[in-house]
């Protein structure tokens, strides 16, 4: 499924299959869709729609050169966006060793196509009433984060990583940001 930024220069295609669509509602990303100007991503209790796969199945098709991240506290994840349009694209651990990638549902091409959202996670900080739908907490999400990381690190997937060049390091640079 192709994932596009705004204006279009950045593209991305993600097998579909095998990841888990979730809202998050903790502060961070809430904070990461006002830095890039994506507020109106957010549903209407203040969560993120995200789609978690392992960073094999992601692709950058188009426009690598124009995706810079950041991070909203010392210990946070990267957050990437896209430099020529500000469009958050997706989260990553520091390191490629743990196999984690969530992408910004809101700019795939049908998001319904993602599958019904698993998980909604930290429902404390949500800005209003959370759905009441199957959706679980945590633990779902978890579940299959630890799923496909083993599943990952054992076929050497990890490896593939978009946003990882081959020694480990970020395709782009970054930045901390407290402001």
């Amino acid at each position: 499924m192709e994932w596009t930024c705004r204006c279009g220069a950045v593209a991305a295609e993600v097998d579909a299959k095998g990841g888990t669509r979730a809202v998050c509602y903790c502060p961070s990303c809430r904070r990461f869709a006002e830095l890039t100007g994506a507020e109106a991503s957010l549903d209407p209790q203040g969560g993120t729609d995200l789609y978690q796969v392992a960073p094999e199945a992601a692709r950058i098709t188009r426009g690598a050169d124009r995706l810079a991240w950041m991070r909203l506290t010392e210990k946070g994840p990267l957050r990437w966006y896209t430099t020529c349009c500000n469009t958050p694209f997706a989260n990553t651990l520091t390191t490629p060793a743990i196999p984690f990638l969530t992408l910004m549902s809101h700019r795939f091409a049908d998001p319904e196509a993602l599958g019904p959202v698993r998980a909604r996670v930290f429902r404390r900080h949500a800005t209003g009433r959370v759905p009441d739908d199957a959706a679980g907490g945590m633990w779902p999400l978890y579940a299959q984060f630890v799923r496909r990381s083993l599943r990952s690190r054992l076929t050497g997937g990890w490896r593939r990583n978009p946003l990882f060049d081959d020694t480990g390091r970020p395709i782009a640079g970054g930045a901390l940001r407290t402001d």
